[in-house]
């Protein structure tokens, strides 16, 4: 038999009794579990608004109400409110921001 500080062979199988090597098991098994719940979380949507968890097909935030999906002018399929331009028919979204940053400009000078 050898002497070893991570364990002994018994009957051909390894056996583990260190001290050592069952704490590295369980930090290593608590990390994979922060880790996984940490990645679950991060995949959850939040209202801009109010911040609520809401799920991603909803298209109002059924808490404060506020707009989290709307109709493409152009092709009529939902697309999200912070796109600028819709990804199926290329259609800017909001004209009229751009439209109000011009006209500001123009006062101003």
């Amino acid at each position: 038999m050898m002497n070893c500080t991570w364990g002994y062979m018994r009957h051909g199988r390894y056996l583990y009794y260190s001290w050592l090597f069952w704490l590295l098991v369980v930090a290593v098994a608590v990390t994979l579990v922060w880790l996984l719940n940490h990645m679950r979380k991060a995949r959850q949507f939040r209202c801009p608004g109010c911040h609520t968890r809401v799920e991603q097909v909803y298209l109002r935030c059924p808490e404060c109400g506020h707009g989290l999906k709307s109709h493409c002018p152009g092709c009529s399929r939902i697309v999200n409110n912070s796109w600028r331009f819709c990804p199926h028919c290329k259609k800017e979204l909001h004209p009229e921001v751009e439209k109000k940053s011009t006209g500001a400009d123009s006062l101003s000078a």
